[in-house]
């Protein structure tokens, strides 16, 4: 049988058509081209696209490096999964570890680009199929979600938004005339900019400078208000920075999602079930009322969460790194993400019992998304279920009942510890 076998592969091997090679090209080379081929065809969000030129980028260039796609076996995908797999490695390369769904995905997308290879006659066989896919993604994403606790967001919240500045008495002269303007003469931001000689932005910072020595930095203040928002409505990075001011309808007090933020510009949402519309707490419209009144960008298609002083979108990878100074400034864990603010959303509507609508209000997809919070949410009636099925018989010893520290609550023995045996 071993050797019948032999001979169908090679058999299928020899009616192969021969590969054509173009230089013998890499794995980041045909990575890029099927990249370039799907945003062609548009099937593929351009977040989607996005995240494999990081792949591409960050795991399949260092570790495959010059090999011919044609020339990688099953031993070096087995060892490239490995790799990845493999904490205490990456650790000492001063990399972080990645969850099995995280590698999950790399194995798919490196499959991807193998069978990509294949049709474009650049090599005539995928290793990938070899090879078994890395755990359950499903179950690792139920184990490793990670949110913040109310606690540790008031802490962020409290640390972000603040910063010492010094003014010199030439710009509090400034800052004096900006307020009677603004205040005495109603001037609109643009008029108390062309009577300053300067932009509107520039405008609203002076009006905003006082005689103290301090005063707020205002991408801080922007940010705050981001971090509260996306902790209290679920919104992805991308769909807050891509943010209008038309999107906010205070009436009904609701968020709608219509785009998200790639490479500084606003495009369609990656799915359909992202464009959604979100209930606003009264807290985040609160705090949102609060960068609408002091900007000088407040049309309808200004930027939310633009920058202060140009109105022009944040960088993405700029806001990530500024969340986790935050985050170490508030004693935050150190592993602590953007993401996770979105964690902390789908966690705390799930635990108060809002899991039917959760899904709609996160843009999921799929229902097996929003699942990975289902074990936060309160079952109705759970303890009289239990005790409906398992009852109290006649005969039965009946001991103390332990309280949340554990202590015994017995009178009569003060100083036993349950449990303590």
């Amino acid at each position: 049988m071993a050797e019948q076998r032999l001979r169908d592969l090679m058999s299928e091997q020899a009616k192969a058509p021969p590969p054509v090679m173009d230089g013998r090209m890499t794995i980041a080379e045909v990575g890029a081209r099927r990249i370039t081929n799907l945003a062609r065809k548009g099937r593929e969000p351009d977040t989607t696209l996005s995240n494999y030129e990081a792949d591409i980028r960050l795991h399949f260039a260092p570790f495959f490096g010059e090999t011919p796609v044609d020339g990688i076996t099953v031993d070096d995908v087995e060892e490239f999964i490995d790799s990845c797999l493999d904490d205490e490695l990456r650790a000492a390369r001063d990399q972080r570890p990645l969850k099995v769904s995280t590698v999950a995905k790399l194995y798919t997308h490196l499959s991807g680009i193998f069978d990509f290879a294949i049709r474009k006659r650049w090599c005539y066989a995928n290793p990938c199929k070899e090879v078994d896919k890395p755990g359950s993604a499903e179950e690792d994403e139920v184990a490793e979600i990670r949110a913040l606790s109310m606690e540790e967001l008031d802490a962020i919240l409290a640390v972000a938004g603040t910063g010492p500045c010094r003014h010199t008495p030439r710009t509090l002269e400034r800052a004096e005339l900006a307020r009677t303007l603004r205040d005495l003469e109603r001037l609109p931001w643009k008029d108390v900019a062309a009577r300053l000689e300067c932009s509107p932005a520039t405008a609203v910072y002076l009006y905003r400078a006082t005689p103290e020595a301090v005063l707020e930095d205002d991408l801080a203040r922007v940010e705050r208000v981001l971090y509260l928002t996306a902790a209290m409505t679920g919104l992805r990075q991308g769909e807050l920075l891509a943010l209008r001011w038309r999107d906010i309808d205070w009436t009904a007090a609701r968020i709608r999602v219509m785009y998200g933020m790639r490479k500084k510009r606003r495009r369609k949402t990656k799915s359909r079930s992202s464009r959604r519309s979100v209930p606003m707490a009264d807290r985040v419209g609160g705090e949102l009322d609060q960068p609408f009144q002091a900007s000088a960008y407040e049309s309808d298609e200004d930027l939310v969460f633009g920058h202060p002083h140009t109105g022009r979108p944040l960088d993405r990878s700029s806001v990530t790194v500024r969340f986790q100074r935050v985050a170490r400034r508030a004693g935050i864990r150190d592993d602590v993400v953007f993401h996770d603010l979105r964690h902390t959303y789908g966690t705390m509507m799930a635990a108060a019992g809002a899991l039917r609508t959760l899904q709609g209000w996160m843009g999921h997809a799929d229902i097996k998304t929003t699942a990975v919070y289902m074990h936060f949410a309160p079952a109705e009636d759970e303890l009289q279920t239990a005790n409906r099925v398992f009852p109290h018989r006649e005969g039965d010893i009946e001991g103390d009942k332990p309280s949340a520290t554990g202590v015994n609550l017995n009178p009569e023995n003060p100083r036993e510890i349950r449990g303590s045996g």
